[in-house]
């Protein structure tokens, strides 16, 4: 196993461990701010349930925190369908650095300042 492998690996091992992580954080800040009728509704939601009544809350640590999730959770699928490290605009790989800094890093960096000039 080459060094890249090794690293590639570890990082889809921290994103899969702070994608659960996240989830059940998620969860109980939900619970806390009791934005669902009951305990029930929010352990019974799938993952996109609970990132649009997070979002729809207006609570920024839950906005942000489900943001964060919507991240997480597309750099876990793309790590299933064998496309994790690359850019998901141009197919490029994104720069190693680039992913330590954030395993979910989504975009290389030019698709970044492209994205960052072109549609704020």
């Amino acid at each position: 196993m080459t060094t890249s492998e090794i690293t590639y690996q570890l990082l889809q091992e921290q994103l899969a461990q702070e994608h659960g992580a996240l989830a059940n954080e998620l969860r109980h800040e939900m619970q806390l701010n009791t934005l669902v009728p009951s305990a029930e509704a929010i352990k019974n939601a799938d993952l996109s349930e609970l990132i649009t009544m997070a979002k729809s809350s207006f609570i920024p640590n839950l906005f942000d925190m489900a943001v964060r999730m919507e991240k997480v959770d597309a750099a876990v699928c793309s790590i299933k369908l064998g496309m994790y490290g690359l850019c998901v605009d141009c197919e490029e790989e994104i720069e190693m650095e680039d992913l330590q800094a954030d395993p979910a890093q989504p975009r290389c960096r030019a698709c970044r300042i492209h994205s960052r000039y072109h549609h704020a």
